[in-house]
């Protein structure tokens, strides 16, 4: 027997030293495996007694929470390497986290009571608004999520619950509001009492303004009075939007909050933007307001109207009157600009118009309003209206100097920027990939089938060498110059379309 138990303990410990070497095969080796063998299910669950859950890389973890996995001990695994992660990193991950429990073959499940014990001790707010929302808006689902809801709501205390009812009388309180706002003025844009308090939102202390906003879906432009502190009177900016459908929004920026973790790791700032986003319900969300910033449409807008849209030098003219140290303005610019490119790219964002990309007084472009993805774009005619790989004007390249084509400093740091950004995401790829394979239950249209993930897997170049991956985004670049015209037609088109 000593003999058989020293056997034993000389493979436990080479196999967790192997385990190290071998984590990241995991997920291919388990879905090899007949789970309708009873004796191999044995032995697989032995194996994976033995693993040290720390040894697993996160998004190993993460797919092994994916659909293709329910077994219990293998989804245990996972969740007992999500144990370790601090909370910043948790919530980095959350809104995949709550959709995964959409999958787990039970409500007590080792993923639920993880999640509530987190929720319990700091990320509360978003996992309250995270699994509401999914009560709110999926009818299937609905049963398991109120589940999870009342266990967190137990035992989070009564102040806290006191918080989240202000919050939910909020909430209704402003939805009433839109719906009434789009009953009495279905065809005008603005109330007459835009820019004061609404006498309909009396349950939102604070309310310093409150605007309709010129959109289709009429939104909410609020400005809420900010609690005492020392360090900032600023008010709080949200719009409010009722009718649309937030979780695309709020995917795209959680991602982008990803990648920006993954460049700022290697040192790399490139100046993004994610602004908070929250689905509060069904077709129900708040989008936080980027304060001192500018849709480019606006910029155009203010020099010269349409025809704008074609003059180079508007946005350049604008920037240099708004922060006189150029150089500085310049640089963040062209870091901006350089991540949002290699991001819309790398995610297929389309409908890209001058309304919805904004710059800030300091030179910080951003990006807004994720309606397509995945390289899904707009059609007018059955002919598309976005021919650029991404979002490279001649007014963007007018700010980096690059005139006429000449050689510029700023543009090749542009371009520089734009090979390092793209390459260390190719190097992530599995974690963005399995970040938007955990969404395939959300029900976003753009995001149902595993063939919708086929876009990020060409885009990020996963069977090509590194060399050529770099060479086929410069091409890109290449491209995006080329057919700036096109985008510049495409954005006056929209500003006519737009004059009301």
């Amino acid at each position: 027997m000593d003999m058989i138990w020293t056997m034993r303990r000389q493979t436990d410990l080479r196999f967790r030293e192997e385990s190290v070497q071998y984590g990241s095969n995991l997920p291919h080796f388990l879905r090899n495996i007949n789970w309708l063998d009873r004796r191999v299910v044995e032995d697989v669950h032995w194996l994976l007694g033995l693993w040290d859950p720390g040894e697993l890389d996160v998004h190993v973890a993460l797919e092994l929470l994916s659909m293709d996995f329910p077994d219990e001990i293998v989804r245990k695994l996972a969740v007992k390497r999500l144990e370790s992660l601090p909370n910043d990193d948790v919530l980095k991950y959350l809104l995949q986290l709550v959709q995964t429990l959409k999958v787990e073959p039970y409500h007590d499940s080792f993923l639920a009571r993880y999640l509530i014990q987190r929720a319990l001790r700091r990320i509360g707010h978003f996992f309250f608004w995270y699994v509401r929302s999914e009560v709110a808006g999926c009818p299937y689902f609905r049963q398991r999520m109120a589940v999870i809801l009342e266990a967190y709501l137990l035992g989070c205390g009564q102040a806290m619950i006191n918080s989240f009812t202000q919050q939910v009388q909020a909430v209704e309180a402003l939805q009433e509001v839109a719906m009434i706002i789009k009953r009495l003025y279905p065809d005008k844009t603005d109330l007459p009492s835009s820019g004061r308090r609404s006498n309909y939102v009396n349950i939102s202390c604070g309310l310093d303004k409150c605007k309709v906003m010129a959109s289709k879906k009429k939104p909410l432009w609020l400005e809420f009075s900010p609690m005492p502190s020392p360090t900032s009177s600023t008010p709080v900016g949200i719009i409010f939007k009722e009718g649309d459908d937030l979780r695309q929004d709020m995917l795209v920026i959680q991602t982008l909050v990803v990648m920006e973790s993954i460049w700022q790791e290697q040192s790399l700032d490139l100046n993004l933007i994610p602004y908070g986003c929250i689905s509060t319900g069904h077709n129900i969300g708040m989008i936080e307001i980027v304060r001192n910033a500018a849709t480019i449409a606006a910029v155009q807008r203010s020099h010269g109207g349409t025809t704008a849209a074609f003059r180079n030098d508007a946005l350049f003219e604008w920037l240099r009157s708004k922060c006189p140290l150029q150089e500085i303005t310049v640089e963040r610019f062209v870091k901006s600009c350089a991540g949002y490119c290699v991001a819309t790219y790398v995610l297929g964002i389309g409908d890209r118009h001058n309304d919805n990309i904004m710059i800030t007084d300091q030179g910080n472009l951003f990006h807004i309003d994720f309606g397509h993805i995945l390289g899904n774009r707009k059609h007018f005619l059955g002919v598309s209206r976005e021919r650029a790989p991404f979002v490279l004007t001649p007014d963007f390249l007018y700010v980096m100097g690059r005139l006429r084509g000449g050689n510029s400093l700023y543009f090749q740091r542009f371009r520089d920027t734009c090979s390092q950004a793209y390459l260390l995401l190719r190097s992530h790829s599995r974690l963005l990939v399995t970040l938007f394979s955990l969404m395939l239950l959300t029900g976003i249209p753009e995001l149902s089938a595993a063939e919708d993930m086929r876009y990020l897997r060409e885009a990020l170049q996963e069977d090509q060498t590194e060399a050529e991956a770099k060479e086929h985004f410069l091409q890109r670049i290449t491209e995006c110059e080329h057919l700036g015209w096109t985008v510049q037609a495409n954005w006056w088109i929209h500003m006519v379309a737009g004059i009301r």
